[in-house]
């Protein structure tokens, strides 16, 4: 029997910071939330990445494009959301990344994103190395 890819996940505590005027998560908080779940995978199945001045990675990710549905409101909340993240396609340069906002049985917000690699020297797209291409794999659903 064929083993289920993991999804990747990222757990964040709403911040009193992230309401807006009507009282739940400011739309543009959550692709903050996106970040830093996608910063995490990267950095958990990483080493240490490449650095250049002031420990700035030359190596990494860039996003090309964001599709984000919202589900329903997020209010503050004790406890944490948790961020799922898996690859829905990929191909050398990049990936697309899906992820949702979830809590409680409650999805609040599914999301799409293009990722490439990218060369923080040249400022180019970049082919994902080796080793990128195998833990990505693995959360290929």
């Amino acid at each position: 029997m064929k083993s289920i890819p993991e999804k990747h996940m990222y757990y964040r505590q709403v911040r009193f910071s992230d309401i807006d005027a009507h009282g739940h998560v400011n739309n543009v908080r959550f692709l903050e939330y996106l970040e830093d779940a996608w910063i995490a995978l990267y950095l958990d199945n990483t080493a240490v990445p490449p650095e250049d001045r002031d420990g700035v990675p030359t190596v990494g990710f860039a996003i090309v494009r964001h599709e984000i549905f919202y589900r329903r409101p997020l209010r503050f909340r004790h406890g944490s959301v948790r961020v799922e993240s898996w690859v829905t396609k990929m191909n050398r340069v990049t990936c697309e990344m899906a992820a949702q906002i979830c809590s409680d049985g409650e999805v609040f917000v599914e999301a799409r994103s293009m990722i490439m690699g990218f060369d923080a020297q040249t400022a180019k797209p970049r082919r994902f190395t080796v080793h990128e291409r195998t833990f990505l794999t693995r959360y290929l659903r």
